[in-house]
């Protein structure tokens, strides 16, 4: 996505490069894995998780290097040191500087490091492109690599990938590593400063370039598949990044112009209605990617369809500019004041236990406990100078109240209450919280993901999409409710899409239309209605009636239903299909299907066996597999 910069390429496409361009001066067979590197480091060495003295890798021409950065100061350098040599193809001893790791916790680092739990996007760049993770890598990018015409697709990725972070070093840097060139275009933009017309046009200059990248990687291989899916989807998408980015700029021209320069296919423009439809009129929506996001602005803006749900993008809610997009244009409701988004404490808010604060566990508005946010009622100094806005406030209760369509005057008021369940809340959570603060009694309020939603209680599934409501969303007339209005959508609106495994990915369509499905199939389990359960299970096998291995890890769940109808050889022809993608994944980790430890591996085949076992069947494929 254009907010998860560095997408996912092809591993064997940049062996295939290393290997032909030998002025990069190492030998290609030598050449160790992003993964390789974090396994030999923390298997002798502790890194540190300080984020003033944050251990971190880079990919240079020369080989790999092992850093130290200060994260809050834009990743300032504090040392680095040469830590595997391409031309010597050996790696060196840091004694001198890491301390050695008595008792390394490997899988603890991996997660860190690999999952999401830490920088996937550093996985997606050291896989992907030649040179990565320092400040001024994609100007050594562009340098050796951007006169070329013959390149590989991989190889067209990363210097697509390069001229991204180029243009964006002429706004906000937006995916990080500043440049190192002497231009003064380059200097970090205040966090409510908008850039000049200049840079503006600098900005434009970096994403066209990066749209030519693009178009040469989709043209030498369109089913080249990302992290959004294929590379005529890329190019979409970058399309509509600089769309974006002109309309955070102020300039709505520019914006219009990649707008209409754009081609989205027509499933894909679907799949946008899907979503958009699956909203009642002027309501708001918090998308969290590309394709949720993207698509639905495409098909709002190119073809005037349902404009009157406002798509705000969690993502962007990190950018002070985004949100102050929404207070020049008056979109929306917004009492997040100016001075708050102006400081650089502001970017994250933590929980401090106050022993003097006697009701600190006890239930708060949500109005209250953004003013003390704002205002720094609780101040919590940092080492550059500036103050963290904090909260006393730990697993209590956050109220806001919702009322009904008649005045508000209390009568028909019912509070939202939800947990403040983290120790700390990024300036993105903050705005969605002012945000619904806000408007929630005058839009409804709807999220196309519950992925560290904080209201995830008080949501309830209508279409494709989740709905934030005051009512008991666990009571038996709710969930008969919800049920009926997915089946009327299912029957009235839906139009599923679903990747095919090679010319058409849908991420967004398969996660959508299984997760759907399976929202009506365990309410009618629990019900006991086997009928209704046959007959919806029935219906996604017509629509959907093989799983392609683009799509197995999210259908691979239908085992469980198909075991339940009784239809045990179609359960396993699924379960056999997963436990193969899962053994592929766990002997060859990358970046799109992700990190799997032995013991995670192990676990999963196991858990699988013994539910086969409980249900008086076998797998081979899966007896053969642990016994590996």
């Amino acid at each position: 996505m254009g907010f998860v910069i560095f997408i996912i390429m092809k591993r064997k496409a940049l062996l295939i490069i290393l290997m032909l361009y030998s002025f990069i001066s190492f030998s290609q067979k030598s050449t160790p894995t992003y993964i390789d590197i974090i396994k030999n480091f923390c298997s002798n060495y502790e890194p540190s998780e300080d984020y003033y003295d944050y251990t971190c890798f880079a990919k240079k021409k020369d080989g790999w290097y092992v850093m130290q950065v200060n994260k809050v100061k834009s990743d300032e350098v504090l040392k680095e040191r040469l830590f595997f040599s391409y031309k010597e193809n050996k790696y060196f001893e840091l004694d001198e500087y890491y301390t050695k790791a008595e008792k390394p916790e490997l899988e603890k680092q991996f997660g860190k490091y690999l999952n999401y739990g830490g920088s996937t996007s550093d996985w997606y760049g050291f896989e992907r492109i030649a040179y990565y993770g320092y400040n001024g890598w994609f100007n050594d990018m562009i340098k050796d690599f951007g006169s070329r015409q013959d390149l590989t697709d991989t190889m067209y990725d990363g210097l697509a990938r390069a001229y991204i972070s180029l243009a964006h070093s002429y706004s906000w840097y937006q995916t990080g590593g500043l440049a190192t060139d002497d231009d003064t275009l380059h200097r970090k933009l205040n966090r409510l400063e908008y850039p000049t017309q200049q840079r503006i046009d600098k900005l434009k200059e970096g994403i066209d370039s990066a749209i030519i990248q693009f178009e040469k990687l989709s043209k030498l291989n369109p089913v080249y598949k990302t992290v959004v899916g294929n590379a005529t989807l890329k190019v979409f998408n970058e399309y509509m990044h600089g769309y974006d980015q002109m309309t955070m700029c102020g300039n709505d021209i520019l914006a219009k112009e990649y707008i209409e320069k754009a081609h989205l296919s027509q499933l894909y423009i679907l799949q946008a209605k899907n979503y958009l439809n699956s909203c009642e009129p002027n309501s708001i929506l918090f998308t969290y990617g590309d394709n949720d996001t993207y698509q639905l602005w495409y098909v709002q803006e190119k073809f005037n369809f349902r404009k009157d749900i406002l798509v705000i993008n969690y993502s962007l809610l990190g950018l002070p500019v985004y949100i102050d997009m929404f207070k020049r244009k008056k979109m929306l409701t917004v009492s997040i004041p100016d001075l708050y988004l102006k400081d650089q404490g502001s970017d994250i808010s933590y929980f401090t236990e106050n022993k003097k604060i006697a009701d600190a566990g006890k239930p708060v508005s949500l109005k209250d406990f953004l003013k003390t946010i704002y205002t720094k009622k609780y101040p919590s100094e940092a080492a550059e100078g500036f103050s963290y806005p904090t909260y006393p406030y730990s697993k209590a209760s956050l109220l806001l109240p919702v009322y009904g369509n008649k005045a508000l005057n209390g009568v028909t008021q019912k509070n939202i209450l939800f947990d403040l369940s983290k120790n700390y809340y990024y300036v993105n959570d903050i705005a969605i919280f002012d945000i619904i603060s806000n408007n929630i009694n005058k839009r409804p309020v709807y999220f196309t993901s519950l992925s560290s939603n904080p209201f995830e209680n008080n949501v309830i599934q209508t279409g494709i999409v989740y709905k934030l409501i005051a009512e008991d969303i666990n009571s038996p007339l709710q969930n008969a409710k919800a049920i009926k209005r997915l089946e009327k959508f299912i029957n009235e609106k839906y139009i599923p899409v679903l990747s095919n495994g090679s010319t058409l990915i849908s991420f967004d369509g398969d996660n959508t239309f299984f997760s759907l499905y399976y929202r009506i199939f365990n309410y009618y389990l629990e019900k006991k209605d086997t009928a209704a359960f046959k007959k919806w299970l029935y219906r996604i096998t017509v629509v959907c009636p093989e799983i392609n291995n683009t799509q197995i890890n999210v259908a691979r769940y239908l085992a469980y239903y198909y075991f339940e109808a009784g239809e045990s050889k179609k359960g396993l022809i699924i379960t056999d299909q997963y436990a193969q993608w899962l053994h592929n994944a766990y002997i060859n980790p990358n970046s799109l299907n992700g990190y799997y430890t032995k013991e995670a591996y192990l676990g999963e085949l196991t858990k699988t066996k013994d539910y086969l076992a409980s249900k008086n069947l076998n797998s081979p494929l899966i007896d053969r597999l642990l016994e590996k």
